[in-house]
């Protein structure tokens, strides 16, 4: 039986440059409790490999292990293989690019077991100043996903989020891409999970460039790509 309680994961999509300074910022916040943090190198083709090979062999980040999907098939599909690879009864998952702070994913940990029942709640995070751009389309995806699906969602794609691992089970058909926060949501919802928000604060990327808004047209394919999950998502729940 493993001793793991909580595991969190972070894709990692040739993100080596962010890494090592990543991996200094959760060593400097890790707690004292049984906890593991999964890097899955999500079908890098830069130097991730190596450098998780490198830095993993510190003692001090003796609770980082790394997971690596050969070929990348999207944002979600590695978030799902590391999911599925951790061993704590409570998991998480987070950004490797250093916008997200480390320290969020301990106090949504410590938020969840706070809760009358951990099991029947899930916490997220909920964006403080944000552009008006990034506020408009991330207002418009929540508003028309409530709308179709009939239930609250609201910063859809905020870290971190924090659940059971029984929530797991619930995540049948993942989708591959960045769909899949929505997915996390929708299922907890639907099971009447209690979704409890943590204001946390995006900061800047730290090297290299967003692998869903680096054009107009990666924007435009990746709102394409949720509202189509979104309708999807209307058709399962059909009789």
């Amino acid at each position: 039986m493993s001793s793991v309680v909580f595991s969190i994961v972070l894709p990692c999509y040739n993100e080596a440059r962010n890494l090592p300074p990543l991996l200094e910022r959760y060593h400097e916040v890790w707690q004292d409790l049984p906890a593991e943090l999964i890097l899955v190198d999500n079908g890098s083709t830069d130097d991730t490999a190596a450098v998780l090979a490198r830095e993993l062999a510190r003692p001090e980040l003796g609770f980082a292990r790394s997971v690596r999907v050969e070929h990348n098939r999207g944002y979600g599909h590695g978030i799902h293989t590391g999911l599925l690879a951790a061993r704590g009864r409570y998991l998480g998952y987070s950004h490797a690019d250093q916008q997200c702070n480390p320290a969020d994913l301990f106090t949504a940990y410590h938020l969840l077991m706070g809760q009358a029942d951990p099991e029947k709640a899930l916490v997220k995070g909920k964006r403080a100043r944000r552009e008006l751009g990034a506020e408009i389309i991330t207002g418009t995806l929540s508003a028309v996903a409530t709308a179709v699906l009939g239930t609250l969602l609201t910063d859809i794609n905020a870290q971190p989020k924090v659940f059971c691992r029984s929530h797991l089970e619930r995540l049948t058909q993942p989708p591959l891409g960045f769909e899949y926060d929505l997915h996390v949501l929708f299922e907890a919802r639907r099971a009447g999970l209690r979704i409890v928000s943590l204001p946390v604060r995006f900061g800047r990327r730290g090297h290299g460039q967003s692998k869903w808004s680096f054009s107009l047209a990666s924007r435009a394919r990746t709102i394409r790509a949720m509202l189509a999950f979104v309708l999807e998502l209307r058709t399962r729940r059909r009789p």
